[in-house]
């Protein structure tokens, strides 16, 4: 997205017309309130006034036309439906509208009014059942009434901007898990104990301590896909932050996904202060907005609406606002996971098959959480060991160092995830290339694994973690931990591509590095049939337990001298290699 966004925000009285089908969410990012007319054709223009700074949707039966007033002038612009625009202020015009980009065409229909306008009054209606844990201090009447006030408040935002209300449908409690690590553990627990049905939500609010560098947020939700929430009471300290938070995960569970709009309640890093500035509004970003509105209709028609269920027009239109939204937003595990149904060119990592079949369903939502968790660990890692001086880690020893750390991080999320997160988190942290995230095949895994400001504080504290005293092994051991995991039994003719692909870098070809990665492969297949190798490298590491002996490898082969001894990857003289490397690994403990 092109536009910047600006502070102060005022309350918005900006009500939806309750029986227009198609949608156009515009927002105020200038700071004064502005008024502009809305006319369809053969219709009188409709008055509406937008506070600075907010966002709402105005419904329509087709194509209309927008008036507003810029240095005194009118200004007139045609707005195609479902789509959003933005008031933003000009040096010249004192404002401009401006409309948002979204990939890929829009539906031929979108260009013709509505033939049976679909009524919006009343809203959809989705009832929410709030509950606290066996943890809570409070007294019933206590904790309902101040939940109660802030369900309320959060309802109302997301009312005015989607036409979805969401319904107190009662009160309740339940036992957590006093041993509980992590948010998720808790929403795990709250599922098993309060069912839901289709339709519904349930939001638990937990005041279960947890550790908080282990796990900072403020709470999870499964999306679409889930009909729980949990979030953590207590957390942020005021509460209309807690209402934004509230808004945050009500939004995501009607399919809003993240956005980097600093006003927004579906941004990442909730809890900053913004709710808490004088004049503050909690409100949606424009694309989340018109996002919730399509998803609105589809409930109108089907209460448990989904992925699968949409209508073939709704379906082109997520899809084009899902793109927009993770180009703004790269990496949001929510948007990748809905694009990989929607559209399986955009987001190109489906769930691999399980090669054990015994081996428990991956949720890719979970496990994402968890990869980032881990990447951070070891970056937590690096930064201890760059600011130790002459005392850090050099080598060998820094790698196992960061191992630890990876393994210490992620045995703190128990479920069958665990194993998944750890290896591809390990092939993310321990590498400066972006050998995963430049892969087509592998990048979706790890889009949310850290920002790119993070990507280059890790860099910056990496240092030189080795195996057996070099660099180039280290990394490809671990690429292939996370192409072992992802690619399953296209692993190996991955890392023989990218081993192809050396004669492009200086260093050329290197059996060893191939070596490496095959060795990473194999330790990914052995954990995945025995979580205990997570265990063991947490408790100690060593290239010698898991990296073949070297010797007898060619290095650093260039084109020329590769042809010359081994022919091209089909040739028999290069497929030997490959069974020498294989059988090394048979040969070790760790993979017999």
């Amino acid at each position: 997205m092109r536009h910047r966004l600006f502070a102060p925000l005022v309350v918005l009285l900006f009500a939806p017309h309750p029986a227009r089908a198609a949608v156009v969410v515009i927002g105020n990012y200038t700071d004064a309130e502005i008024a502009f007319r809305i006319a369809e054709p053969n219709e009188k223009a409709r008055a509406h006034k937008l506070p600075s700074n907010t966002v709402a949707p105005v419904y329509v039966t087709g194509p209309a036309d927008i008036t507003f007033t810029a240095k005194g002038r009118e200004t007139k612009l045609r707005l195609d439906v479902y789509n959003a625009y933005l008031f933003l202020p000009d040096p010249v015009t004192t404002v401009r509208l401006e409309g948002l980009e979204l990939p890929g065409p829009a539906l031929e229909r979108d260009a013709r009014a509505e033939a049976n306008p679909v009524p919006r009054d009343p809203p959809v209606k989705v009832p929410v059942t709030l509950l606290v844990d066996d943890a809570d201090p409070r007294a019933d009447k206590l904790w309902q009434a101040e939940l109660r006030k802030r369900f309320d408040g959060a309802a109302g935002v997301i009312e005015k901007a989607t036409s979805v209300r969401f319904m107190l449908a009662g009160f309740d409690t339940w036992k957590s898990d006093p041993g509980a690590q992590s948010t998720t553990d808790l929403l795990d627990g709250l599922e098993k104990a309060v069912p839901a049905k289709e339709g519904t939500l349930v939001v638990g609010y937990s005041s279960r301590k947890i550790d908080e560098k282990a796990d900072p947020t403020f709470g999870v939700g499964r999306g679409l896909n889930g009909r729980h929430v949990l979030i953590r009471e207590w957390k942020p300290r005021g509460e209309t932050e807690r209402g934004e938070v509230l808004v945050h995960f009500l939004a995501q569970a009607l399919g809003g996904v993240g956005t980097p709009d600093p006003g927004s309640a579906l941004r990442e890093k909730l809890g900053n202060g913004y709710a808490l500035y004088p004049g503050a509004v909690v409100r949606l970003d424009p694309l989340n907005a018109l996002l919730l509105n399509l998803w609105a209709d589809e409930r109108r028609r089907e209460p448990g609406a989904n992925l699968s269920s949409l209508t073939v027009s709704n379906r082109a239109r997520m899809t084009r606002l899902y793109k927009a939204l993770l180009k703004a937003a790269p990496g949001d595990a929510l948007a990748l996971a809905y694009l990989n149904e929607l559209d399986r060119d955009v987001a190109k990592i489906p769930d691999p098959p399980l090669k054990n079949p015994d081996r428990p369903p991956v949720k890719s939502n979970v496990r994402d959480e968890i990869v980032r968790k881990v990447v951070r660990a070891v970056t937590a890692r690096a930064k201890l060991n760059a600011e130790a001086g002459a005392s850090a880690l050099k080598g060998d020893e820094l790698t196992a160092a960061y191992v630890h750390a990876a393994a210490d991080s992620a045995i703190r999320s128990r479920g069958p995830e665990m194993v998944s997160a750890f290896l591809i988190a390990l092939g993310a942290a321990l590498d400066e290339t972006g050998a995963l995230a430049d892969d087509a095949a592998t990048a979706g895994a790890v889009a949310g694994a850290e920002t790119p400001e993070e990507r280059k504080e890790r860099i910056a504290v990496l240092g030189n973690p080795t195996l057996a005293g070099r660099r180039d092994l280290c990394r490809r051991f671990f690429l292939g931990c996370a192409l072992g995991e992802l690619l399953r039994d296209a692993a190996e003719d991955a890392a023989v591509g990218r081993a192809l692909f050396d004669f492009h870098k200086p260093a050329n070809l290197c059996f060893p590095a191939l070596a490496a990665e095959f060795a990473g492969i194999a330790f990914a297949r052995a954990a995945q049939q025995d979580v205990e190798m997570v265990h063991d490298v947490h408790r100690a590491f060593a290239a010698a337990d898991y990296v073949p002996p070297m010797k007898g490898l060619r290095d650093c082969l260039s084109r020329e001298k590769f042809e010359e001894l081994y022919g091209d990857s089909s040739d028999a003289r290069f497929l030997a290699v490959l069974t020498d490397i294989r059988k090394r690994l048979k040969e070790m403990k760790a993979y017999k």
